[in-house]
């Protein structure tokens, strides 16, 4: 009895030792056949490199460029676009949703067919054609004209009163106007090709990331390549916004000799050098991408030791998902019958739509609510986003890992964020009061509330000829916006002061302001505005200089709008932050969920398939549904030639109300996909004790790299 124990033990020292030998052999061969490097240049000094901690750090790069490009630079010149080529809002939304057009026909076919191929060579594919994008975006600025508000004599061109008998003046150039809106086009692929390039890492990377990694671990470096992608689009934000203070042709023509300053609404940046920029990055970064092998050494023990928490459904097809293509269908089908998976893929559509409208016109929002120059509103979307998405993306992969969550209580707590996100939309009815636009919302002389559509001629500027093609506004003595000077009935007679953004001009003996000024006096002082609540922008902070003082102000008006004293921003903003830090803390768990409700062979297949769905229900949409939302709010639209271009007023009001209607909408469709996803979960058994012998006692790493020695 004695020598039988000792036989069955020694033969499960010699299968140990067995086991032991052919880990260590295979470990050997991972270390001598995946190297990091180019063709057969893999030195010893790169194998340093060779870790999920450097792909991850190339991967936060990359993640930071794509996000300071698309989500944060386009964005933040969104408002300046519109300007520059005559687009409405709704046009402008293209740009921003082209951004899908190519990834929703790519996202499957790559995500499938990459799954068992050289996912960083494809990633490094795409980084390539995310610089392409780059380079394509810029070039109608390099195809058009300068930049130009009349012609190089600005007193021929200031829109002034003139006295032509009631007739308008035009510069109208219609077949112009219409090669500026074709410029759309160009713009559209660019941003597409962006799109396209994107999706390998964010299909095939995540992927990759996953089966590199500790499962713990997932959500954590997940959230890093996401929190960093969020730095990006803050770091688009300010820095976007601060290259629009520079102008558009800077490099040709000194704004000054034309009459233009940042605080002119006519005033263009430089809405086209991040893109070189960043397009140089890319082509940079594509390198060390390219050096990755197909895994990386010890990646198939970390697999090995892995336990499935896939929904409980019917027996898959595993072996033949992603090599071959007759397996595609019932690939998908797994997929779309899987509950858990189809609800959280529906509540990545809805927070999409979320987060694409929110970031595209954002900075709009705060630009026309709380009367913002569009360099500050981008500023502090930027001051906003880096805590808010960057911290909220990090922070769910972070609680993910501390309270070790299994895939329902990832679930239960995007529940909890979507539902106290949803409260965060009150921030929408919150803005400045509109502001007295002669015109517009006031009357001209009584100043008492226009009822009736807008009406900018008047008598007392009926015989100036005034154009409605540029908006130019002045603000008057008497506390009201002016469309331009010609509608306030302002002549050529002006003085240059100088404010702390420049120099600016004075109009006087404006006739409109004038009868505005006598109107007040004969009127009770409080039928008419405050007019020491507005303050020209011009001279925020400033004191005029000799030619307008305290005591007697002569009857005229400043360039540019009215300041009010409102600071309600100040509230919006740290609400703003909650919004998105409760709304973005959702990403990185979601990824997590949906790599572990699904089988190992699908899990590049479900990402892709979410990537799609998102793509198209959810960031296609989204700035599509904000800008027709923005351009019914519109007041005043540009009119060029006869054409509806640009929106140069909105009502204020309508734009908050109708945005925070749609924001609460959307929230309850995800709450309501998060509780069923969460409800129809099933957790799976643990099935070890019912598996063959020879499957338990076979090593995971020996049958990968045999099939990798054979090619397959």
């Amino acid at each position: 009895m004695a020598l039988s124990v000792n036989g069955k033990q020694e033969n499960q020292r010699t299968l140990e030792d067995d086991e032991n030998d052919d880990i260590k052999r295979d470990e050997e061969w991972e270390k001598n056949n995946l190297r990091f490097g180019w063709g057969n240049w893999t030195p010893g000094w790169l194998q340093r490199f060779n870790t999920i901690r450097w792909f991850v750090f190339w991967a936060c790069v990359f993640s930071l460029f794509q996000g300071f490009i698309v989500n944060g630079v386009i964005n933040a010149i969104i408002s300046t676009l519109e300007k520059r080529f005559e687009l409405p809002s709704s046009k402008s939304g293209l740009i921003v949703s082209s951004n899908d057009f190519f990834a929703c026909f790519l996202v499957l076919v790559i995500s499938y067919y990459g799954s068992h191929r050289h996912k960083p060579k494809i990633i490094g594919i795409g980084i390539l054609t995310l610089g392409l994008g780059s380079f394509v975006f810029s070039l109608p600025h390099f195809m058009t004209e300068r930049y130009s508000v009349g012609t190089e004599d600005t007193n021929s061109f200031e829109n002034v009163c003139r006295f032509q008998n009631g007739t308008t003046s035009s510069s109208c150039e219609k077949e112009k106007s219409s090669d500026l809106q074709n410029y759309l086009w160009l713009f559209m692929l660019g941003n597409a090709l962006h799109g396209a390039g994107s999706t390998p890492m964010f299909t095939l990377g995540t992927t990759f990331i996953d089966e590199n990694t500790q499962a713990k671990m997932t959500s954590l470096y997940l959230g890093i390549v996401y929190a960093a992608a969020s730095i990006g689009v803050a770091a688009g934000y300010m820095l976007g916004g601060q290259t629009l203070n520079l102008f558009t042709d800077f490099h040709v023509v000194d704004p000054k000799n034309i009459g233009l300053s940042p605080i002119d609404p006519r005033w263009v940046g430089a809405w086209w050098l991040s893109f070189l920029v960043s397009g140089t990055v890319m082509c940079i970064v594509v390198f060390p991408m390219c050096a990755y092998p197909k895994r990386l050494p010890g990646s198939s023990k970390l697999q090995a030791d892995r336990k499935s928490e896939a929904y409980k459904g019917e027996k898959m097809a595993d072996d033949k998902f992603g090599k071959d293509w007759k397996a595609f269908p019932l690939a998908m089908k797994n997929l779309i019958l899987n509950p858990t998976f189809f609800f959280l893929a529906i509540g990545t559509c809805t927070e999409g739509l979320i987060v694409s409208g929110t970031a595209a016109f954002g900075p709009k929002f705060m630009q026309e609510k709380f009367n913002l120059p569009a360099a500050l509103a981008s500023f502090i979307m930027g001051i906003i986003t880096v805590p808010g998405a960057g911290g909220g993306m990090f922070l769910g992969g972070y609680l993910v890992k501390k309270l070790k969550l299994k895939c329902k209580g990832i679930i239960r707590m995007n529940l909890i964020s979507a539902v106290a996100a949803a409260v965060m939309g009150c921030l929408f009815l919150i803005g400045c009061p509109s502001q007295h636009i002669a015109g517009v919302t006031t009357e001209y002389t009584s100043h008492g509330q226009l009822s009736s559509k807008p009406e900018l001629q008047s008598q007392c500027n009926a015989g100036c000829g005034c154009s409605a093609m540029m908006y130019d506004p002045v603000c008057g003595i008497d506390g009201s916006i002016y469309f331009t000077p010609c509608h306030a009935g302002c002549n050529l007679d002006f003085d240059w002061l100088e404010g702390p953004m420049g120099p600016f001009k004075f109009y006087k003996n404006c006739s409109c302001i004038t009868a505005s000024m006598i109107a007040l006096m004969n009127s009770t002082p409080t039928s008419g505005p405050e007019v020491t609540s507005q303050v020209p922008m011009a001279l925020e902070s400033t004191t005029p200089m000799n030619s307008v003082n305290v005591t007697g102000p002569p009857i005229g008006a400043f360039q540019g709008i009215c300041m009010s004293d409102c600071k309600l921003f100040y509230l919006v903003a740290p609400l703003f932050f909650l919004g998105m830090l409760l709304t973005f803390m959702t990403v990185s768990p979601t990824q997590t969920a949906t790599l572990r409700c699904v089988p190992e062979s699908q899990k590049t297949l479900a990402i892709g398939t979410q990537w799609l769905l998102l793509r198209l229900l959810g960031t296609t949409p989204g700035p599509l549904m904000i800008g027709s939302i923005i351009d019914s709010a519109c007041k005043v639209w540009q009119d060029v030639c006869g054409e509806t271009g640009s929106c140069w007023i909105y009502e204020k009001s309508d734009m908050g109300i109708r945005i925070f209607i749609w924001w609460c909408l959307v929230k309850s469709c995800s709450v309501v996909c998060y509780f069923l996803a969460q409800y129809f979960y099933r957790a799976p058994t643990d099935n070890t004790d019912e598996l063959p012998e020879e499957q338990k006692t076979m090593h995971p790493i020996e049958t990968l790299n045999t099939r990798e020695k054979k090619g397959e």
